[in-house]
């Protein structure tokens, strides 16, 4: 019997691991959805961050424009009204100015509700150099929870 010969081929055996094995689509599915949800996270943090910024930045700058608008609106009813105001042309009348320093002692809320004033309120003078000028022996017409220089409004200063 004639004996055959068999050929091999001098191939290496290489072991696998898991680097170098082929992925399967369910690995490759797992990262990607990974990423896909840090980066959901990241642009939900961001957007609940933003949102917190603009709304109190809106609330801020609404206070202060009410303030303003306040302000502008008493000086108007100062100068337009009738019954309270004792302005007129950025001169003072004296009879009127005082009757309204009677009114804003006596009765302030009365006062504030007709003049239709929000929040309280105080109606001071200032020379050219910011020094209070003093009315009726007093800093300032209104609520004596304001202060004007260290000093309640539309208290005696004595």
């Amino acid at each position: 019997m004639a004996s055959k010969k068999r050929k091999f081929s001098k191939k290496r055996a290489v072991p696998v691991t898991k680097a170098s094995r082929p992925r399967g689509k369910e690995e490759m599915g797992r990262g990607q959805v990974w990423s896909v949800d840090v980066l959901l996270a990241v642009v939900i943090f961001v957007s609940v961050i933003l949102v917190f910024y603009v709304t109190m930045t809106a609330k801020q700058k609404q206070g202060l424009t009410d303030l303003e608008s306040e302000a502008t609106d008493l000086k108007v009813a100062l100068e337009m009204d009738r019954d309270f105001g004792f302005l007129s042309s950025d001169t003072i009348d004296e009879e009127k100015l005082l009757a309204f320093i009677g009114n804003a002692t006596n009765n302030y809320t009365g006062l504030k509700n007709k003049l239709g004033v929000k929040g309280d309120f105080c109606v001071f003078y200032e020379d050219s150099e910011g020094r209070v000028i003093v009315v009726d022996n007093k800093p300032g017409i209104g609520d004596s929870s304001v202060l004007i220089d260290g000093h309640p409004c539309g208290v005696d200063l004595t």
